[in-house]
């Protein structure tokens, strides 16, 4: 279908100005962005980034922002991967079975940012209407869920009407790529994808798209969709949740 190309993602339906324009304090550092130099946007207790731009962090990610010092530095400060878009070659090709995919044209290492999932962050009541507008089409919303404490907050991702070649990466139950929670200096979070282990030239890219809501339940069940991953560890059945917005 027809969308609109993004190349990050955007604020759509149900999600406010204010909400999204929430901005954490930038940091005031004056040479490298790191642990060792006390960098404010690194929350962890490793830097976010290594010196050649692979994921480190386990935990809350932020990258340093427009709010930050090390705006005004040479380069371009190590805590900036996502933001910086897509380095690698990647190509939208037809499968014989799934529809359309994402090819790697070339080579990845483990933990190297691949793409953003972009889309429109939308709030939980658009995401209901869209899926009666669209039922019987495929579902493009990621639910990116965060635990606060006893707080569960979730964030609807849908790249269905304005996206990028995120939208077309198809599941797999052994994938080698997987989705990270990453903050680009607001409070609303983005969902980038990173290799989880060495990519060649060739592959087609992949992410667990996630644990099915649904599993031991035999009458929804009979209307799910056949996963073909073709991996070993196979669930069968593509995931699927009790509700839109599980």
């Amino acid at each position: 279908m027809n969308y609109e190309e993004i190349t990050t993602t955007i604020p759509g339906p149900g999600v406010s100005q204010d909400d999204w324009n929430d901005e954490f304090q930038g940091c005031d550092c004056e040479t490298q962005c790191s642990i060792e130099n006390k960098c404010f946007c690194i929350r962890g207790d490793v830097d976010n980034y290594s010196e050649d731009g692979r994921i480190v962090a386990t935990s809350l990610l932020i990258e340093c922002s427009t709010n930050c010092s090390c705006c005004l530095l040479p380069d371009s400060c190590r805590n900036r991967v996502v933001q910086n878009g897509i380095k690698k070659k990647l190509n939208v090709f037809s499968t014989s079975e799934k529809g359309e995919g994402v090819l790697a044209e070339e080579a990845i290492q483990n933990r190297e940012f691949v793409c953003e999932y972009a889309g429109e962050c939308i709030g939980d009541q658009e995401v209901k209407r869209r899926c009666e507008v669209f039922k019987g089409e495929d579902n493009y919303t990621l639910t990116l869920k965060e635990h606060f404490g006893e707080k569960e907050v979730k964030t609807f991702i849908d790249p269905r009407l304005r996206g990028n070649i995120g939208r077309f990466l198809n599941h797999s139950c052994d994938p080698n790529c997987e989705i990270v929670v990453v903050r680009l200096g607001r409070m609303i979070p983005i969902a980038a994808i990173f290799a989880k282990r060495e990519i060649y030239a060739g592959e087609e890219l992949s992410y667990d798209y996630g644990v099915s809501g649904i599993d031991g339940n035999s009458s929804i069940g009979e209307n799910r969709k056949l996963c073909l991953c073709r991996s070993e560890n196979c669930r069968k059945y593509l995931p699927m949740s009790l509700s839109p917005i599980e």
